[in-house]
């Protein structure tokens, strides 16, 4: 089973989670698993689980792990997610003015209706996520499944830079074949 999230940037510059950024030149940022402020990377990040053959299907969820190594938000440095079981997602809206552009960024995610292998599949909402950060209980980005389709996770404020980590989980309540399957959830910002 493997799901990969897709980080895109655009570029950008305390503890993390939710920050008060100074007015500055326009921007919108990004960052889902391996990036850095500044930079475009195409580098997806590959999230997956093997699940044993006598558990298929038993409705135990299974943890999910990642490649993805970036442990310290790209802001302020801090050490804020756990990988490989926390996946980085963060990002900022900024305007030269409390009162410029649009009041917030909107950041969702994108998946197919299902991971596939071969003819096989298995919806892509039975992938869930919590979320939260180190020193931070409370998800700014709230936990949720994906949809097999658009999603809404936040508004992103003007000026605000927010950011957590998600720990993805297999419900595994559905019996299918053994394969590798797989699917991509594409994250987005942007300013309406």
């Amino acid at each position: 089973m493997l799901i990969a999230s897709m980080g895109m940037l655009a570029n950008a510059s305390a503890s993390a989670w939710v920050l008060t950024l100074t007015p500055g030149p326009k921007q919108l940022f990004l960052m889902v698993g391996v990036g850095s402020p500044g930079a475009s990377t195409a580098q997806v990040n590959v999230v997956s689980v093997t699940v044993p053959a006598a558990s298929v299907g038993n409705g135990t969820a299974q943890a999910m792990t990642s490649d993805s190594t970036q442990s310290t938000s790209p802001y302020d440095n801090y050490a804020v997610c756990n990988p490989p079981a926390q996946v980085y997602v963060g990002g900022s809206y900024r305007q030269p003015n409390a009162t410029t552009g649009a009041a917030s960024a909107t950041l969702q995610v994108s998946t197919p209706a299902a991971l596939t292998s071969g003819t096989d599949s298995i919806a892509f909402s039975q992938i869930k996520w919590s979320s939260t950060a180190n020193g931070n209980a409370a998800a700014d980005i709230p936990a949720g499944a994906f949809n097999g389709g658009t999603l809404f996770l936040a508004n992103v404020p003007r000026n605000v830079y927010l950011e957590n980590c998600f720990t993805y989980s297999y419900t595994n309540d559905a019996v299918v074949p053994a394969g590798s399957y797989t699917g991509r959830a594409v994250f987005t910002l942007a300013v309406p």
